[in-house]
């Protein structure tokens, strides 16, 4: 485990792109020696993925996470029980959503676990999954959506029931609840109702898993747009189709939830929006001259290499590394593009985004920040940076004595954005937060106040 956590250093001095951008070099190599220090008996795959997390996690680059090996089989690793009790993660703080025992109830405030205070809880929990720069709405919903609060629980602390849980209620009352062991078939409270806000809309057709809503009430669109996939740029073509032919006038372009993708899917909905020629991105560098050639390549997946080859080409050095030209077969480049002549949108455009807007999906809210004059910005700070992002290629280095993978990023890939705030993601212009009690009954307060603004 040590000689495999010096190699990931290793290459991680020697050519990964966040190195030394939001933690300095001094600060990394502590955090190593301390993670490489802490390992002095033998670990589960699972513990040990756990153990070098944290220090993973000061790189402060959401593309760079670590994956179970080829071989794991998760029946051999002990079985924690599950968590008796759903959160929401705000501001360091957690408030029930859903629960499996009636000692709790929605929004009820978790104060502490065990005498463990909750904002120690979500400290851990924010070690357990890499994020981009200083954001924390990432960390936030990572913990409140994708079961990282339970494994804080259950993975760094080890928890198993009975839990004895410290809780304030609504009305400000604190009270201490013994909560016993629960089974996975145990049904979660209350049932989830639908959103008022996702009423008297008119589904349109052609458009397949990228849903386009018209509003019955005004000359309003609603465009779910999720990752970026090659079949996108079909849907898109009929969506935009229905907008213009339908007279449209306010366009909502929901980017929540979209972690990312081709980039080039995501300059394909640029050129519906943008005010005119656009880039969707600056630039691609890299740290070496060719990251295909580096002393790592045994490590590094050979397919993802020969798939750099065809897509990259090295090009010159500058004061900030070394520039990343595109191979015409990629099919992007650096010159502007052009604008649909026939389908594109000239009306109020309203975007949401939230802490998954991540990837190629921040580099989109970014281009529209940067190149749609009239957009606004409605819910959270998204999950990527708006100066940019590790990326392009993202490579799995396999640890040779663990066999644990690490995606592993090539490139940098820097943003159109015009004056980002520094290892943030975009913010929005009217912020929205919710309540557990929110979540549970399905408000959409993101698209009432897009209505509202519209109103």
């Amino acid at each position: 485990m040590q000689e495999d956590l010096a190699i990931l250093w290793a290459a991680i001095q020697e050519m990964h792109p966040a190195y030394g951008i939001y933690t300095t070099p001094q600060q990394l190599k502590a955090i190593y020696k301390s993670t490489c220090s802490s390992i002095t008996h033998p670990l589960t795959e699972s513990d040990f993925i756990t153990r070098i997390y944290p220090f993973l996690c000061a790189l402060k680059c959401g593309h760079t996470q670590l994956k179970h090996s080829a071989g794991f089989d998760p029946s051999k690793e002990p079985k924690q029980p599950p968590l008796p009790f759903q959160v929401l993660v705000r501001n360091h703080r957690a408030w029930v959503k859903t629960y499996r025992t009636a000692k709790l109830h929605t929004g009820d405030e978790i104060i502490s676990i065990n005498d463990i205070p909750t904002s120690d809880v979500i400290r851990h929990g924010y070690d357990l999954y890499c994020g981009d720069g200083y954001n924390e709405t990432f960390k936030e919903l990572f913990l409140s959506e994708y079961d990282g609060f339970e494994d804080a629980c259950t993975k760094y602390y080890h928890w198993k029931a009975p839990y004895r849980v410290l809780v304030r209620n609504n009305q400000g009352k604190t009270k201490i609840v013994q909560i016993g062991a629960i089974t996975e078939n145990t049904p979660f409270k209350p049932e989830q109702k639908q959103a008022p806000e996702q009423k008297n809309w008119t589904e349109a057709t052609n458009t397949d898993y990228l849903p386009l809503r018209f509003s019955n009430t005004s000359s309003t669109a609603w465009f779910e747009v999720k990752t970026f996939q090659y079949a996108d740029t079909l849907i898109y073509e009929q969506a935009f189709k229905q907008i213009r032919m339908k007279g449209i006038k306010n366009l909502i372009i929901d980017l929540r939830h979209n972690t990312g993708g081709d980039i080039r899917i995501a300059a394909k909905l640029l050129s519906y929006l943008a005010d005119s020629s656009f880039h969707i991105i600056k630039e691609i560098r890299s740290r070496t001259p060719d990251p295909a050639v580096n002393p790592f390549n045994k490590y590094f997946d050979a397919n993802r290499t020969e798939s750099f080859k065809l897509g990259f080409k090295p090009g010159p050095k500058r004061a900030d590394g070394y520039h990343i030209d595109f191979r015409p077969v990629f099919g992007l480049s650096y010159q502007a593009l052009p604008v649909n002549p026939l389908w594109h949108f000239k009306g109020t455009l309203f975007v949401l985004i939230d802490g998954a807007t991540f990837s190629s999906g921040a580099h989109a809210a970014a281009a529209i920040k940067a190149q749609c004059k009239n957009a606004k910005f409605i819910g959270r700070e998204t999950a990527g940076a708006e100066e940019g992002c590790s990326g392009g290629t993202i490579q799995h280095l396999t640890l040779p004595n663990t066999h644990i993978v690490v995606e592993f990023p090539w490139m940098r890939v820097v943003s159109v954005a015009k004056n980002p705030v520094f290892g943030h993601g975009i913010f929005p212009d009217y912020t929205v937060s919710y309540s557990a009690e929110d979540i549970t009954n399905k408000r959409d307060l993101d698209l009432k106040k897009a209505l509202s603004l519209l109103q």
